[in-house]
């Protein structure tokens, strides 16, 4: 992160996630005053910036809170009865606890803005990454973890959702053709099929016209269901291509949810100070080995930048983690951009990057869909 001097917005809109979490402070008493924001606000900046515990007199000395030592312990110890914070038993300071986290990312958090030179580091990696789906997230999640310095990951779009543009079939090798799926919003995949029987370059040229002209426009969700009545009846579809795409319409069709999640930055967010606990490693190898947690976790996300803290967290592998997330469009598909770390993390630069990111990937899908 930039060491420069920082800017803040308030133009955020960041949802809070759903959740049971037993300790929500009853609404009678969910109001901080002036005091107790300006506290708990000091408390969360510490602990992100050091962590370690802080006790009153410090955090008078080092925040020019102009109130006495005594004056802010009472108030630190009100705010530890309504579950703001801790006081670890090793220490006389506090810690925010996710509560308290959560207090603040909703109403104390101005989202820092990025600086030019981290807009130029991202804006130059998605200008030069291939328009290849799988190429480009992996070169976005990489640059995405290496700035926040935690896990980074990227939900690819749900392809199977969008209309077919095109199919372009590529001879690789005797016996070998790469198709090519091209859907709307310039999203690319594409995959390897074996040919056992000899076919030439123009019997592909052949295949790609007729199988274009049958299923372009179609949603790839359905054309596993309709590709025997599209293609049926038609010479065409008797030589090894069309008999390829009919026998085996979801292989080439379709995609596992598990391949679409890139991830990268282990080795960043295993350099953190809560990743000592050998527990904590093992939670987050187990992450990364199942990439269902992260699909699950989310389809249950709202559109826009969505922060959970903790316990908020459904699958258990999450609950010591925050996750700060947003949601970006290829063409009529959406993805999502994410960082997971411990929950003492900076929320507020990193809900600015990782925003700035999504909404990068799909500009760039917009423009390669106009260009």
């Amino acid at each position: 992160m930039s060491s420069g001097e920082s800017s803040f917005s308030s133009n955020y809109l960041i949802n809070r996630p759903v959740t049971n979490h037993d300790q929500i402070i009853p609404p009678d008493e969910s109001k901080l005053n002036d005091r107790e924001r300006t506290i708990l606000r000091s408390i969360v900046h510490n602990y992100i910036l050091t962590a370690d515990p802080v006790g009153s007199r410090a955090l008078a000395r080092r925040y020019h809170l102009n109130l006495s030592p005594a004056t802010i312990r009472n108030t630190m110890a009100d705010m530890e009865e309504l579950g703001l914070l801790a006081h670890p038993h090793t220490s006389a300071g506090r810690v925010p606890t996710s509560l308290g986290y959560r207090r603040y990312v909703d109403d104390l958090m101005q989202v820092e803005e990025l600086s030019d030179e981290e807009r130029r580091v991202i804006e130059t990696t998605l200008e030069g990454s291939v328009p290849e789906a799988t190429e480009m997230l992996d070169q976005v999640t990489a640059l995405l973890a290496e700035v926040s310095k935690l896990l980074a990951f990227i939900l690819a779009p749900d392809i199977t959702t969008v209309m077919l543009e095109k199919v372009e079939l590529v001879r690789v090798a005797a016996g070998r053709v790469m198709v090519v799926i091209v859907v709307s919003g310039g999203l690319v995949r594409t995959i390897m099929l074996e040919i056992a029987s000899p076919i030439t370059d123009a019997e592909i040229a052949t295949a790609a016209q007729f199988i274009n002209g049958r299923l372009s426009g179609m949603k790839l969700a359905d054309i596993p269901r309709q590709i025997t009545v599209r293609l049926s009846g038609d010479s065409r579809a008797a030589n090894a291509l069309g008999r390829l795409f009919l026998d085996f319409p979801e292989t080439i069709f379709t995609t596992d949810p598990k391949s679409d999640v890139h991830i990268g930055g282990t080795r960043h967010v295993l350099d953190q100070q809560e990743f000592r606990d050998p527990e904590r490693v093992k939670g987050i190898i187990e992450l990364i080995e199942d990439r269902d947690v992260i699909v699950h976790l989310m389809k249950e996300r709202q559109p826009g930048v969505t922060v959970t803290i903790g316990e908020e967290n459904a699958p258990e592998q999450l609950r010591g983690f925050s996750v700060i997330t947003s949601t970006y469009r290829l063409g009529e598909a959406s993805g999502t951009v994410g960082i997971i770390g411990p929950t003492r993390m900076n929320y507020s630069k990193l809900v600015a990057l990782v925003d700035y990111t999504a909404r990068l990937v799909g500009e760039k899908a917009i423009r390669r869909e106009d260009g």
